[in-house]
Formats: structure tokens, sequence, C-alpha cells
């Protein structure tokens, strides 16, 4: 093994004791190998390098190294060899990755398990020509925080207002906006607060830089503020995550509820992680603009985005919005993730944000959700009457509640009937067992097509009761 690359690769996972760590230096190296195994990067029976080596390469003494490797041994994650050295061993069972227990093999012919846009028949017709499309800022494309056009519109129609153009950093996507917060704060073994149901790609996010996430109970408005604030003074987490319109609930955050979390974190000097993925769906129909801690606390909320939910999943462009203290980490991580996103996917999106009639269109898709909400829900009141949800008020899904059964084996039953569904166990942290009587259901589709999906999971539920 090369001693030099493997320090680099370890020093990636490592990086800087955090402010008032508690961790010896032995923790937090055996904390970056114990990710690097876990990970696959470090594959079975491979040799370690030797102790002192190791420690030269690092900038560590022998005995950290040595400490680290005991510690590795005890979890049974290496083999300590006399006069033969230290070799890994089989990563310690776990629960399957997040994304892999979603995936289910079979023919579906009605997928509700994605809450997406369901085509880009929402977008315009605009009149671009290619050198329209190839008339990148900087020309070379390059542009590693974002089109300064895109992050001047971004700034003005979805980021909340605490948060100018020279604070907002374009990903690819909200995903990798969650990877990058992660990158960027997260030592392993951090703590980071969630809701007991959650995003599973924050959770995804979170597992692969090695973080902890912590359920903390909340109420139909989030966290409930006096848990928060006991959950913050216990844990000191790395930061807490929050949607101020949920997923999968569909649940949408008061005002008084998010000033109430911004002074906890303010108090608390740690910071609270905004998804506004889908600020704009909130369905009702005098709806305002959805309240944000960063109203409150700019200087402790990181706020993030993607117009994926607005326009089009297919047009990869989300949003980062931070305090200045934060938002150099998250540069640099962007940096040496991809360099900068796809510069045609950005001019395309600085025309539609740029449309005239781009409110016209959200608001019609918003109704059209309303329309969509209220079919599946009637349809599944009439043919499956045993199960229960509270009717969201935003976003794209209904989180509903099967009575008496597993939200994982009834996904597996329906597949087998036709219609894909996404098991509540994926939106919880690993071990809670929270959601795990919960499906979620997308009402994004079509009337026709969610009517022909009721009758098969009317047909799924019958099938499943039966065995």
């Amino acid at each position: 093994m090369d001693v030099d690359r493997f320090a680099v690769l370890v020093g990636e996972r490592l990086r800087r004791p955090r402010r008032n760590e508690r961790r010896s230096r032995g923790e937090r190296l055996a904390g970056a190998l114990d990710s690097l195994i876990r990970s696959g990067d470090l594959r079975p029976a491979t040799r370690l390098p030797a102790e002192r080596v190791l420690g030269a390469a690092l900038g560590v003494s022998r005995g950290t190294v040595a400490s680290a490797f005991d510690q590795l041994a005890a979890a049974g994650l290496v083999e300590r060899r006399h006069g033969s050295g230290t070799y890994v061993r089989a990563a310690a069972p776990g629960p399957q990755p997040i994304f892999r227990r979603w995936l289910r093999e079979g023919t579906v012919v009605v997928d509700l398990a994605k809450s997406v846009v369901p085509d880009p028949s929402l977008l315009p017709r605009l009149d671009l020509a290619v050198e329209d499309l190839l008339d990148a800022h900087p020309a070379d494309g390059y542009a590693f925080l974002g089109d300064s056009r895109l992050r001047g519109l971004l700034a003005e129609h979805a980021a909340p207002g605490a948060y100018g153009p020279d604070l907002l950093l374009v990903t690819s996507g909200a995903q990798q906006a969650l990877h990058l917060v992660a990158d960027a704060l997260l030592q392993p073994g951090d703590r980071v607060l969630v809701e007991h149901a959650t995003y599973p790609g924050m959770l995804a996010a979170i597992e692969r830089f090695g973080g902890v996430p912590v359920a903390v109970h909340g109420d139909r408005y989030g966290f409930s503020p006096a848990a928060f604030a006991e959950a913050v003074a216990e844990h000191r987490p790395a930061y807490a995550f929050t949607m101020p319109v949920h997923n999968p609930t569909g649940s949408v955050t008061a005002e008084r509820r998010a000033k109430a979390l911004a002074g906890i974190v303010r108090d608390a000097d740690t910071l609270l992680v905004e998804d506004r993925t889908l600020a704009d769906l909130v369905l009702a129909e005098d709806a305002g603009p959805v309240a944000s801690a960063a109203a409150y606390a700019p200087d402790h909320t990181v706020c993030l985005g993607s117009l994926s939910k607005t326009l089009w999943g297919g047009l990869r462009v989300g949003w980062i919005a931070a305090p200045r203290q934060v938002f150099g980490p998250l540069a640099v991580a962007k940096q040496r993730t991809d360099l900068a996103s796809s510069a045609l996917d950005q001019r395309l999106a600085v025309a539609l944000l740029a449309d005239p009639d781009a409110a016209v269109r959200q608001a019609a898709w918003r109704e059209r959700l309303r329309v969509r909400r209220d079919c599946l829900a009637g349809l599944l009141a009439e043919q499956l009457p045993s199960w229960s949800w509270t009717l969201p008020q935003g976003g794209m899904s209904l989180w509903v509640r099967l009575p008496g059964a597993d939200g994982e084996e009834f996904a597996a039953t329906a597949m087998r009937h036709g219609v894909a569904v996404s098991p509540g166990a994926v939106f919880a942290p690993p071990g809670s067992g929270a959601g795990d009587d919960r499906i979620r259901l997308s009402f994004a589709w079509p009337e026709p097509v969610l009517t022909e999906a009721v009758a098969m999971l009317a047909a799924a539920w019958a099938a499943h009761r039966a065995s």
C-alpha cells in the first residue's frame, strides 16, 4: 500500500478538529478509518500501514495510531496479527444503505414512490439558440460558485432574504447540496438532530460522512421547541436538519415555530440546516411565503433548495445559501466534488427564472397539485377506508398509515401488483423503528394514473391481508 496516498485518503475523512472537540486524536483517527472500512474504500484483508510509518505520514504519534487500531480491533473491524501487522476484516453487518432499501425488483406499471414533476410540460417554449445556451459566465464554463446571473435570480426568487448572491452557491440539485453540507460540517461521530420522519437523502449524506442522526420529538409543525432545546444541550450537534414544507408528511412550519427554533440555535451557537426544496409548494390557496429561521438567526441558518419540484427534475440545479463563516467551507467542498455544475443547465435555469410568466406557471402547478392531492385522498378513502393520513398542506405526497401492517412488506406486495410505493422505514433514522407502519404515496401524477394506481393498491392490500 502506498502510505502517502493512504494518508491523503485518511486525511480527507479526518480533517481538523471541531471547536470544543471532545474526542482524542486516536478516537478521531479511529472514526476516519471506521468510515473508510464501512464504506468499502478499504477492502477486507487489506494490510494497514505500520503504526510508526502511518503516524509519520499523518503527522501524529505512533501511540495515536496504535490507539486507533486498538479501537477498530475492539469493534471487530480489523485483526491485529502478532508479527504480521493489522488487517481489515469484513465490515460489521448493518442496515442496508438507504436508497438500496428503497429499490425493488419487478415490473412497475405506476410509480408512486417518486414525488417528482412527471414530465417537462411545465417548462415554457423558450426561443433559445445553441449560442444562447453556450453563453456561460465565465466563458470557460467553470464557475465553481455558479453562474453570476443565476445566483442573482436564485437570491431574488428562491433563497430567504437574509442572503445575497455573494452568499449563494449553485449545486447539481438539492441532493448534492445535502452532501456538500455534510462534507463541510461533519466530522466522524458528530451528531445531527433530525425529526422522527425525515428525508432519506439527507440520512444518506450523514451516513456517508460519518455522522450520527439523532431523532428528536416533534409535532405537525416540526421539532418540539422544548425537546429540541434539550437535544441541542445534550448532544451538541454539528447541525440540526429541518424542512419548512416537510417530506414526507407535507406539514408546513408556522412562523412562531421557525422563530422559536432560530432562538434556540442562536443561543446555543449551533447551526440549523433548512431544506426549502418544497417551500414553493404550499397548497393553501391564500398561502404566503413559508417561514424561515434565517429571518431570525441568519448567522446560524443554512438554507438549501432546488428547481426540481417546481420546474423539472431533469434540470439539475440546486442551491445553498449560508452565512459567511460557513459559506467558505461549503465552497471548498464544492470545488473538491465537481469543480462546477453544468453551465448548460444553469443557462437554461436563468432563462426559466427570468421568464415573465414564471410565477403564473408555478401557481398553475400548485393548483394542479391541489386537485391531484384531493383526487388521491378521495380514491383512497373510497377503496381503502382502513388506511389513515393527515391531508398534507404542502409538498407532493401523502404519508399513509397502514393498520397492523409493515410498510416494507406491503411495498413488496404492491410491487408485485405493478405499483411502487415508498416504505416509511426509509424516512426514519436506522434502527429507530419510526415509520414502520407507513408508506409515502406521490400525488403528482395525472388523475387517470392515480385512479389506476389506487385500484392496484386495493388489490395488493387484499392480497397482503389474506397472506
